[in-house]
């Protein structure tokens, strides 16, 4: 198992990192093509997320058709056009799956697999045993979130900008909260719309073992919203976790560990199913 940063920061031991594609992601962190080479001596994966429009399409099949020119390990795609674009080209560089909601059987893994994809970002709704179960049934490359806040819902809407126009207010904050009872979710606007996060940071530490059996190939850890020191002093368990052999009572009180910074980190669902009921 590697780790993957979605940073902004370079980190020397570091495996890889994942950018978003300057004007065609929903990632935090953007970068052009041209800014690749500074990255050289890490596996650089670009996250081409955002739902395309009829406008966008010219301007995305230009950049892909030179994708392949530049070392990147893997596309992370979320709207099919990019597959489709990449198929009619012929694009060498590796296409994974990323609709992470969608992103939960192996049998859609399977039939993407037919269609040239290479691997998948497993959605973070389902359990660690669901992950388990994909990665003994398809021979997909698997790329789990270990590590972060996650996003919720993006809705195309300026949902912030709208509400400070209506209350005719100046906003100078970078990030809002949505206040739910007792809990409050980050909420942040970009180009790409609005973006609802988590209350809680997903830590995995604790199922490191049992999915490096598994055969997980890529752990994603990102550092939206985390202090840096607090984010480096994660990385450097997280990293130690990947790279040692330890008992799964060490990497509960690594776990503890991670608490004792930040005490709203959570498993979220890697333990607990995910159940939507229609309320009658």
């Amino acid at each position: 198992m590697k780790i993957i940063y979605k940073t902004n920061k370079k980190f020397k031991n570091a495996d890889a990192f994942l950018f978003g594609l300057k004007g065609f992601s929903t990632l935090e962190e953007e970068i052009t093509l041209e800014e690749l080479s500074s990255f050289s001596d890490k596996k650089i994966f670009l996250a081409v997320d955002k739902n395309m429009f009829n406008s966008d399409l010219s301007l995305l099949e230009n950049i892909l058709s030179n994708v392949d020119k530049y070392n990147i390990s893997g596309i992370l795609f979320y709207d099919l056009s990019v597959l489709s674009i990449c198929k009619r080209l012929g694009v060498k560089t590796p296409l994974i799956w990323n609709q992470n909601y969608l992103v939960t059987n192996y049998k859609t893994c399977n039939f993407y697999e037919k269609e040239g994809v290479s691997g998948a970002v497993i959605s973070s709704l389902i359990t660690h045993d669901e992950i388990v179960n994909i990665c003994n049934k398809t021979k997909f490359d698997i790329f789990v979130y270990g590590f972060g806040y996650q996003m919720m819902a993006l809705s195309k809407r300026r949902l912030i900008s709208d509400y400070f126009e209506y209350i005719k207010e100046s906003d100078n904050k970078d990030v809002h909260y949505m206040i739910e009872k007792d809990d409050s979710y980050p909420t942040i606007e970009s180009s790409v719309g609005t973006k609802m996060y988590t209350k809680d940071i997903l830590n995995s530490i604790k199922y490191i073992n049992e999915l490096k059996k598994a055969g997980v190939k890529y752990l994603i850890l990102d550092d939206f919203m985390i202090d840096d020191d607090i984010f480096l002093k994660v990385s450097e368990i997280y990293e130690r976790a990947v790279n040692s052999d330890l008992g799964d009572d060490e990497l509960i009180a690594m776990e503890q560990e991670i608490k004792a910074l930040l005490p709203n980190v959570s498993t979220m669902f890697l333990d607990k199913k995910t159940v939507f009921k229609v309320k009658r």
